[in-house]
């Protein structure tokens, strides 16, 4: 199995930008610092996401300051985020709290030419990531 990592700062990168990526499509190629994760040149002990099959996202959710780890699984194209505190934290917060990442990933692989968009009328698209929520964990 081929695994990789980001750190804390990707995560707010993503966030950051995703406002951005929404109205302008091709915004995130002006995002070098993201480009550097997936290109192995922002963390020195990582790998290319070009070579992995996964990557481990350490995620700190905004609305609660709860740590919780999305798995980015590239050949199934989703996200399944496992989070601890399910009990005090909606299924819907969460989905909405890494929706930034489901969406930008795709259009960042696309740039870096591990994945192929789709074209519809011309204009090329980038379907979101399917999110998976894993309940059964300690």
């Amino acid at each position: 199995m081929k695994v990789t990592t980001t750190d804390s700062f990707f995560g707010r990168t993503v966030r950051r930008i995703y406002p951005a990526i929404v109205v302008v499509n091709n915004a995130f190629a002006r995002q070098v610092s993201l480009l550097e994760y997936f290109l192995e040149e922002y963390m020195h002990c990582t790998t290319p996401w070009a070579k992995v099959d996964h990557v481990l996202v350490p995620l700190r959710m905004g609305v609660r300051a709860h740590w919780i780890l999305g798995h980015f699984d590239i050949r199934n194209r989703c996200i399944n985020v496992y989070i601890s505190f399910w009990d005090t934290i909606r299924d819907r917060v969460v989905i909405a709290d890494v929706q930034s990442f489901a969406f930008v990933i795709p259009h960042l692989m696309a740039n870096i030419d591990a994945w192929q968009p789709v074209i519809v009328n011309g204009i090329q698209h980038n379907e979101p990531l399917v999110v998976n929520l894993v309940h059964d964990i300690p």
